[in-house]
């Protein structure tokens, strides 16, 4: 039997709710990701990501970076946006291969593969029973043990449902292949993040405080999960001499998020600077030049984007050894000195005290090399070079074709990941 070649151009369609980054880490990643495929890819794929929101600035962003943006359209009697996402878009009806992201996005890739048939990719982004164990509950009438633990199980139906399931980080690769034994985890791991490097740090020589951030989202629930009582009882132990400044309070809550930090944490007041949610990256360049270290003390995360970032601007970093970049710095020179291998504030505490004991010319040299060593470690190239190959080894899959007494064309037939054919299996099914 002979497989038929795909030499035409793969069209690969990312569903995502938006092209900018306002919702956090997953939207980062899902541009970054597609903005590098396409740049590493054009030769043999061609690009689209389908959002269920984006203007004319998000659809010119991405035409330069070579990714074609759908917009979704509404769906009448609706008001959920990824109700918008689970039909094919009229500009691609007929996609080769389409990605979601989690639980989320996954259920409208399902949809959209069952119109299109086409192959799906499923990303994972969290692993959802590591949640629960951390999460609070605002009622007291909700398990969030057992509503995680829901979760966990929605995600394992869409991942043992799809044709390829793809970790982000060793990490989550590692939990999933457990899950999964039938199916083969493959990994991505983020490379460096380039609108964010910047040669020209702007050192706060002669400050006479150092000043740690911590950049999230900040719900009730969240708030333990992310460990930010941990940094927060650090700074507090240190003294007048250390300030943070928490970015991540939504509209009208800054006053009940500090109250929180206050109550719950050493911290002093004057030593707590609350500041909104950041949503736009040039704004977000900024504030990194007004830290002098950021941290990640999450007492579990899936990845953690927003220490890639501060690592691509060239920024000291700390990070919790309970989250997936700690387990990427592990194989970077020089990345276990920025793991925190504990979740007490009084470890957390030593590690800023010695970094503020540096010079900001030695705090900058370290950063930068950090960064230098990561992206000889991670590139954004060669991790979209994996996906590529398997992208092309799906499609493949779909223009499965044998001749005997003329041609039979498999094309639209998806045989997911628990489905094993042999050759005889195969040509067996064909001459039936």
């Amino acid at each position: 039997m002979e497989e038929q070649k795909v030499d035409k151009i793969c069209n690969v369609m990312l569903l995502c709710n938006e092209w900018k980054s306002s919702k956090g880490g997953l939207s980062t990643f899902n541009r970054e990701f597609a903005v590098n495929l396409a740049k590493t890819s054009s030769d043999s794929i061609k690009v689209y990501c389908y959002v269920s929101q984006s203007d004319e600035l998000d659809r010119e962003d991405a035409r330069q970076h070579g990714v074609n943006l759908i917009t979704a359209q509404s769906v009448p009697g609706s008001p959920d946006p990824l109700d918008r996402l689970k039909l094919p878009p009229p500009e691609l009806p007929s996609p080769d291969i389409v990605i979601g992201h989690g639980r989320k996005f996954g259920t409208p890739a399902f949809c959209i593969v069952r119109a299109a048939k086409c192959k799906w990719v499923h990303f994972v982004h969290v692993y959802c029973e590591d949640l629960g164990k951390f999460k609070l509950a605002e009622s007291g009438a909700v398990d969030t043990i057992e509503e995680h633990e829901k979760k966990h199980k929605d995600e394992i139906d869409l991942c043992k449902a799809a044709d390829a399931v793809v970790a982000v980080g060793s990490r989550l690769q590692q939990k999933y292949s457990r899950c999964l034994p039938n199916i083969k985890v493959e990994m991505i791991t983020p490379g460096i993040l380039e609108k964010f490097c910047c040669e020209t740090t702007q050192l706060n020589k002669g400050a006479k405080k150092f000043h740690v951030f911590m950049f999230g989202r900040a719900s009730f629930e969240d708030l333990t999960l992310k460990g930010y009582d941990i940094v927060a009882d650090a700074i507090g132990s240190l003294g007048r001499k250390f300030e943070l400044t928490f970015v991540g309070s939504s509209t009208g809550e800054h006053r009940n998020i500090e109250e929180w930090f206050i109550g719950n944490t050493r911290i002093k007041r004057n030593q707590l600077t609350i500041r909104s949610y950041c949503n736009k990256q040039d704004e977000l360049r900024m504030m990194f030049r007004e830290a002098d270290l950021v941290t990640l003390p999450s007492r579990t995360e899936g990845f953690g984007l927003v220490a890639l970032e501060a690592i691509s601007a060239g920024l000291p970093v700390l990070v919790s050894d309970e989250s997936g970049i700690a387990d990427a710095l592990e194989k970077v020179e020089g990345g276990h000195s920025v793991i925190v291998e504990s979740d007490d504030a009084g470890k957390w505490a030593q590690r800023i005290q010695q970094l503020a004991g540096q010079t900001p010319e030695e705090r900058e040299n370290n950063a930068k090399l950090l960064r230098e060593n990561y992206g000889k470690t991670y590139s954004w190239s060669t991790e979209c070079e994996k996906l590529k190959i398997m992208i092309q080894n799906l499609v493949e899959g779909l223009h499965i074709a044998c001749n005997a007494d003329g041609m039979y064309n498999l094309h639209n037939l998806r045989f997911g990941p628990y489905t094993v054919l042999s050759e005889i299996s195969l040509s067996a099914y064909i001459s039936s």
